[in-house]
């Protein structure tokens, strides 16, 4: 499970505590944050993906499959393509949700906003909680952390390749502001046939629709189905 801009391996543990216990979920710490915050971040989408690529070693000994967040998606795609390259297995599905294809990626610049304009970019993402958001000292300890991550998406660029063979299942809030073709393009990825889903809500709508979201990963990340 490969976390959003400004997460961290703790991100997701609502959604690990409740997912089925057929699954075993496995999450990953990123330098500079959580357990080890005291170590130089990670400013490079590709170094963040080789971060992740190292730490899961020893953890696809059987059937696997992916699912990411915003930037976890690409993190998710930069992986599915090494594995590919390398000749080695893929995981068998994967759920990206909220995250136009690499093909329609563009740098947004929002890296470089000032702290009272990315707070409120923050704040219209409804991903970071308001008594963050309201609090100068703990925005000193957040703000770099986002920030970081915010510019290893913004300069990331998308290089067009060969698709893998991975169903993929896009999903998107309804209230998000991307066009479906920006979503749906997703298939220049993959050479099987993608699902494209809108579900009501802003960016997060994972966290507020948590009992579908969970279902769904049951669902199309079963092995076997």
């Amino acid at each position: 499970m490969f976390s959003f801009g400004g997460g961290n391996a703790a991100s997701y543990l609502k959604l690990t505590e409740a997912l089925d216990p057929d699954f075993r979920c496995v999450t990953f710490e990123m330098p500079g944050k959580g357990s080890r915050i005291k170590e130089p971040l990670l400013r490079n989408l590709h170094q963040i993906a080789e971060e992740h690529y190292r730490q899961m070693q020893g953890q696809l000994e059987g059937p696997f499959a992916f699912y990411g967040h915003s930037m976890g998606c690409y993190v998710a795609h930069l992986l599915m393509r090494r594995l590919r390259d390398e000749g080695k297995p893929l995981p068998y599905g994967a759920v990206l949700t909220s995250k136009v294809a690499p093909a329609h990626h563009f740098d947004k610049k929002r890296s470089i906003l000032t702290d009272a304009e990315f707070t409120e970019k923050l704040r219209e993402l409804h991903g970071m909680p308001e008594a963050i958001l309201n609090n100068p000292e703990l925005l000193r300890i957040f703000l770099p952390m986002v920030r970081n991550d915010f510019y290893a998406i913004d300069t990331f660029r998308h290089r067009l390749a060969e698709p893998y063979a991975v169903p993929l299942s896009v999903l998107c809030g309804t209230e998000e502001q991307v066009p479906d073709v920006q979503l749906t393009d997703w298939q220049l990825e993959s050479s099987i046939p993608i699902e494209f889903q809108r579900r009501p809500g802003h960016h997060f709508w994972i966290f507020e629709d948590m009992d579908w979201l969970l279902n769904h990963l049951k669902t199309r990340l079963s092995y076997g189905n």
